[in-house]
């Protein structure tokens, strides 16, 4: 059993689509990284939310939402990955306004994890196998991991 927590979205649905439909949905919002090591996957723990996540964040100026998941991985975790596959949409709505938003999702196997970098909004990151008892998640980054 996992201890979830919902910070303001819900999840609807996960849309899987060509890249290259991704504008065809509005508002796109910003991206996801998902990264792969050995059959478990690369949290990061969130000093400001206290739970653990998936890399992600939104864009900034005219990056493509592929650059957006591979900065906000490098930033967030430390990770240089330097191409990602698009999986698809997230589409989830803001629990108090109602609005819809669709997050590109992203993601890439790696064979070895780089050295975490230390920063203003993770304070230290891990491999999970989706079963071990990690403390709490957000409950749409659980949902993701279903569909990736």
């Amino acid at each position: 059993m996992h201890r979830l927590k919902n910070n303001g979205f819900e999840f609807l649905e996960f849309i899987h689509i060509a890249e290259k439909e991704i504008f065809n949905y509005h508002p796109i919002a910003g991206s996801f990284a998902i990264v792969e090591h050995n059959g478990r996957y690369l949290m990061g723990y969130n000093i400001w939310r206290k739970q653990w996540e998936l890399p992600a964040g939104s864009r900034e100026g005219q990056e493509t939402p592929k650059e957006c998941a591979i900065r906000e991985l490098y930033e967030e975790t430390g990770q240089a990955v330097p191409d990602m596959e698009f999986k698809g949409l997230l589409k989830s709505r803001n629990t108090v306004s109602g609005e819809v938003k669709y997050n590109p999702v992203y993601f890439r196997k790696v064979n070895e994890i780089q050295p975490f970098k230390h920063n203003k909004e993770i304070s230290e990151i891990r491999l999970w196998d989706l079963k071990e008892d990690i403390g709490i998640i957000d409950s749409v980054d659980i949902k993701i991991l279903n569909f990736v």
